[in-house]
């Protein structure tokens, strides 16, 4: 392969917090206001130009899932204070019922209502950010990563924190730093496909919920009337055989997920649509995200000129806006100190060192093929331990989000956006004890960070709770075959907890 030397040069340090947290995505926002509302000086690094992530940039939505089946609120926390806020903003229902039947609750929002929200809880917390920004190297020694090489448009800087928190989403940090990590599958470095989200608008919703009574054995477990009409926000889920049949004749996009996902937003008349798939494609590899982004953009024009045909309610409807990425679910996975496997996600496992909850299911989108593993969520309760944020090799960094320590499976449930800003949360609370009391990570006290975390309104397995059960959010229809959404259950006759 031809190469250049790139010229030595000295860098100038831009700055030097005590903890500097890279990726302003879900946990990337949990980390940084958690740290500073305990104390250090944070700097969050986003390369776009406003904070979210999925949440925003790729406009992931809804929120998935903050309950149990039974109605209780396990992700809490910062992630709760949010979507309070947001409820407050009247850019969000807060948490209704998912009339798909996967879900206890779904939390749609506006997401431009997110982007406001979110610039001004980061600066409330005093977190002082650095937009349009590359995390492009580091430099280390010993175990410590003493600077993190930047990029942007006044050039090429160095920041030198005490602590790192790498929420980049892809493990950047620490797979730059030297630790060692696996790409999606353990067996053949497999990854779940991409999406590419979008909004539509212009929605007669009257006639939509109208057509659905009249085809409700297209749609997941068949919704009934009322659930139809009492669902605060519809959420469609099915058209398997007649996306099928679409893809057959080429009116649908035969890469595309081989059904219908959407779910209703809180402005009038808006739908966010998770239909668009493309398998095969390395999130860290500049030219398969480029093919992804082109082929993507295509399919979601041409699913939304399918539910115009097909779809009562959509014929006036327009694509107000795409993703301004691709969203990717999967790419690298640190070797930690703990492994989250699916035997902790489906037994409801408690750890003595754990920092946040999940409850989503273990929902995983195919890497080949078209049916999708899909457990349900809000069955089972567990803890990701702060172990699994711990990259091997490294002092001074930690990973939360996507990129924690975890199998492919395990991962396919603490991917989602709310488990991971509670994760964020509990990576930004050790953090600040990190610089406080100078220590490691691997020095932090864990019995110290989970009171810590009790206290500042995270839920944990085992903790005196005394915040009541929503009764309408229990989940009384949740064991749907999913056939009609090509969903597929292995692990159905493993008893949770």
């Amino acid at each position: 392969m031809n190469s250049i030397e790139e010229e030595k040069r000295e860098l100038p340090v831009y700055a030097r917090p005590e903890v500097l947290v890279v990726g302003a995505g879900p946990a990337g926002i949990g980390a940084a206001i958690a740290a500073a509302r305990n104390g250090a000086k944070v700097m969050l690094l986003e390369r776009y130009g406003f904070l979210g992530g999925n949440l925003t940039i790729a406009m992931v939505n809804p929120m998935f899932t903050f309950h149990d089946v039974k109605g209780k609120q396990v992700i809490r926390g910062i992630a709760g204070e949010l979507v309070n806020r947001l409820v407050a903003l009247k850019s969000s229902q807060g948490h209704i019922t998912d009339l798909t039947f996967d879900n206890a609750s779904m939390t749609p929002f506006d997401p431009e209502g997110m982007k406001y929200l979110l610039f001004q809880m980061a600066l409330e917390a005093g977190v002082e950010l650095l937009l349009h920004t590359w995390a492009v190297g580091v430099q280390k020694e010993n175990g410590n990563v003493t600077a993190v090489i930047i990029e942007n448009k006044s050039g090429r800087q160095a920041i030198c924190p005490q602590v790192i928190i790498d929420c980049s989403a892809d493990a950047d940090v620490a797979a730059m730093a030297g630790a060692p990590f696996v790409k999606g599958r353990e067996e053949d470095g497999a990854m779940q496909p991409v999406t590419l989200f979008y909004r539509i608008g212009g929605i007669n919703m009257a006639a939509l919920r109208s057509w659905m009574k009249q085809n409700r054995d297209l749609l997941k477990d068949a919704p009934t009337d009322d659930e139809i009409d009492s669902s605060e926000a519809i959420a469609f889920l099915g058209l398997k055989e007649l996306v099928k049949k679409g893809m057959e004749s080429g009116e649908f996009p035969k890469d595309a997920a081989p059904r219908i996902l959407f779910y209703q937003l809180p402005m009038e008349g808006q739908i966010a649509v998770n239909a668009t798939r493309l398998q095969g494609i390395d999130g860290t590899n500049a030219a398969d995200l480029t093919r992804a982004e082109i082929e993507t953009r295509s399919q979601a024009w041409q699913i939304h000129n399918f539910l115009k045909k097909h779809v009562g309610g959509f014929e006036q409807s327009y694509i107000l806006d795409t993703g301004v990425q691709v969203g990717v679910r999967e790419t690298r996975h640190i070797k930690g100190d703990y492994k989250l496997t699916e035997q902790d996600v489906l037994s409801n496992r408690a750890f003595e060192d754990g920092i946040a909850c999940g409850t989503f299911a273990i929902d995983i989108h195919p890497p080949e093929g078209e049916q999708q593993i899909f457990t349900g969520s809000g069955k089972a309760v567990y803890e990701i331990p702060y172990r699994s944020l711990l990259p091997t090799g490294l002092d001074n960094v930690l990973v939360a989000g996507r990129s924690i320590s975890a199998t492919h499976t395990a991962f396919g449930s603490a991917r989602v956006m709310a488990t991971c800003m509670g994760i964020g949360q509990g990576a930004g609370v050790a953090a600040a004890a990190m610089v406080k009391a100078k220590l490691t990570s691997r020095q932090v006290d864990t019995n110290a960070l989970r009171a810590a975390l009790i206290e500042q309104g995270q839920y944990l397995i085992g903790m005196d709770d005394t915040m009541d059960a929503d009764p309408g959010l229990v989940l009384n229809k949740g064991e749907g075959s999913g056939a009609t959404a090509s969903h597929f259950n292995p692990f159905k006759d493993i008893e949770h907890g």
